[in-house]
């Protein structure tokens, strides 16, 4: 991506020299990886430059602008030469030539450095930027590689102690320590497996499939599928949908995962036999919003800004930490935005906007 932004730059600077100074021929080049400097830019296209070989080199060395009266063919002609760099590093070097009765005016070299340097720094900028990206995804690796081993190691431990039941109920013939043993490798396995699966979903970069679907309806069949969990918890649902959002455009099979995990968020927050979730639908002009809504324990003001990390979880071993990061992904997928305020003690609303397509 870096060298195609580079290309870009190189190519406007061509253009607009090209386009206000009219000269006989252009050239720019670009370094390479093994510091070589390569052509980006040619103009004409079919332009041979056999000829600056020999002084290139020299001048690229040197990091200096130089204007020579050279040879060429039949004819004499005024080439500069201005390299492409800042004061610590050089990305190449920009060569334009004209027939010396037309030579190049003192304020047309100053309009060309000073267009190089605005190439040279924009370069330089882009060649930060991308150390920067690459220093993030390290980073990011690090967590990912820190986060994946605590979670795992717990769920191996587990395991273990799950054996190790079994394998003394089977000594010793007692059937309690084996279904001791039994559900706690059923519980772990369901936790492996959605702590694989999360980890894939959120992972994986994917095309959505925008289907129609009926909103309010969907939301239905999701909060169905809490229904033991609702009713066994005691946790009251109010639902409020606006009647007239009625079909709307969206990833069906990302929706549900989105509103599930949000409402698993809910789930968890709040207090047996006090929980109350809202869930709210709302036609806007040119959007709709969801709104989840719960009077649960709420998050820390210092920790609104972590929520939609990945790993970042105030659950312990009850939370993924992928739950919300998957939440927003899903958002940012249909060009949507989500919102969050929420109160220790009080409760937490989260806001999804989304564009009507």
């Amino acid at each position: 991506m870096s060298i195609e932004n580079e290309l870009s730059l190189v190519e406007i600077l061509g253009e607009r020299t090209k386009e206000f100074l009219k000269p006989s021929f252009i050239k720019i080049y670009l370094t390479t990886v093994d510091n070589k400097i390569s052509p980006a830019y040619s103009y004409p296209s079919d332009f041979e430059d056999d000829f600056l070989l020999e002084i290139l080199e020299e001048n690229f060395k040197k990091g200096e602008s130089v204007l020579y009266e050279r040879k060429i063919g039949n004819g004499f002609y005024s080439i500069l030469m201005i390299p492409l760099r800042t004061t610590k590093e050089k990305y190449g070097i920009f060569v334009v030539g004209r027939e010396r009765k037309k030579s190049f005016k003192p304020e047309e070299i100053a309009l060309m450095i000073a267009g190089s340097s605005v190439i040279s720094f924009s370069i330089s900028n882009i060649k930060l930027m991308q150390k920067m990206i690459v220093n993030e995804r390290l980073v990011m690796i690090g967590q990912l590689i820190s986060g994946l081993s605590h979670d795992l190691r717990n769920i191996l431990t587990k395991f273990e102690n799950g054996i190790y039941f079994i394998d003394s109920g089977i000594k010793e013939k007692d059937m309690e320590d084996i279904k001791i043993g039994k559900e706690i490798l059923e519980k772990n396995y369901l936790k492996l497996k959605e702590f694989v699966l999360s980890m894939i979903d959120y992972s994986r970069d994917r095309e959505i499939f925008i289907e129609e679907v009926n909103l309010n309806s969907l939301i239905e069949d999701i909060i169905l599928y809490f229904e033991t969990i609702l009713k066994g918890k005691n946790i009251k649902v109010i639902k409020e949908f606006d009647e007239n959002l009625e079909t709307v455009k969206v990833d069906r099979h990302r929706f549900e995962r989105m509103l599930s995990n949000l409402i698993q968020n809910s789930v968890d927050a709040v207090e047996e036999n006090k929980g109350i979730i809202k869930i709210k639908t709302k036609s806007l002009n040119h959007s709709f919003q969801i709104i989840v809504e719960d009077n649960g324990c709420g998050i820390p003001e210092k920790n609104l800004n972590k929520i939609f990390d990945i790993f970042f979880t105030t659950k312990g071993s009850r939370g993924t930490g992928f739950g919300l990061a998957i939440v927003q992904k899903v958002v940012k997928e249909h060009n949507g935005k989500i919102e969050v305020s929420s109160k220790v003690g009080e409760g937490t609303t989260f806001t999804i906007t989304l564009p009507k397509l």
